[in-house]
C-alpha cells in the first residue's frame, strides 16, 4: 500500500450532479461484492433517500480518461458530549481492476483532508476482521482501534 500509482481526481458530488449515475453504479457493485443481488434502482432510491435526510457526502474517483472507479459515503455523526460532530466513513469501494493501486489511499485521504478543512475532530470507520488491505490502508493513514470501546449491534 504505498504511493499512488494510478492518477484519480477524487470529487464530491451531489444527487444529479454529473458522475451521478457512476456513484450509483460504484455502489450497487460494492453490494454485490458483498453478497447482495444486484439493485441499480434500488440503490439509486437509498442513495437519494438518504442524501436527503442524513447530510451524506458522496466521493468519486476517476481516471484522467473519466473512468470512475472508486467511491466513498461518508455520514455526520454527532458528538454530544463535544457539541460537534465527527464524520463516519460508511463504505469504501474500489472497482475490481483497480484496487492495490491507489485509488483508496486517494479517497479517504480526500475525505482527510476535507474533514480537516471543516473542523470535525474525528473520523470513524469500520471493517471486517478478515479485510486485511483495508485495515492495512487505514493503519498507514493513522487509523487506531480505539481503546476502551465496545462495537455491539443488535439483530431485528
Amino acid at each position: 500500500m504505498g504511493a499512488v500509482t494510478q492518477p484519480v481526481e477524487v470529487r464530491t458530488l451531489g444527487v444529479d450532479e454529473p458522475g451521478w449515475a457512476d456513484v450509483v453504479r460504484l455502489v450497487d457493485d460494492y453490494r454485490v461484492h458483498y453478497g447482495a443481488p444486484s439493485d441499480r434502482d434500488g440503490t439509486e432510491r437509498w442513495l437519494r433517500d438518504t442524501a436527503g435526510r442524513a447530510q451524506l457526502r458522496c466521493y468519486l474517483a476517476s481516471t484522467p480518461a473519466g473512468d470512475a472507479v472508486g467511491v466513498a459515503l461518508v455520514f455526520p455523526a454527532p458528538m454530544t458530549v463535544r457539541l460537534d460532530e465527527s464524520w463516519t466513513l460508511r463504505d469504501l469501494y474500489v472497482a475490481g481492476g483497480h484496487r492495490g493501486q491507489g485509488v483508496g489511499r486517494a479517497l479517504v485521504t480526500r475525505v482527510r483532508d476535507d474533514a480537516r478543512a471543516a473542523g470535525v475532530p474525528r473520523i470513524a470507520l469500520q471493517t471486517e476482521t478478515d479485510n486485511d488491505p483495508a485495515r492495512a490502508l487505514y493503519r498507514s493513514l493513522g487509523f487506531i482501534a480505539p481503546e476502551g470501546v465496545v462495537a455491539l449491534s443488535l439483530a431485528l
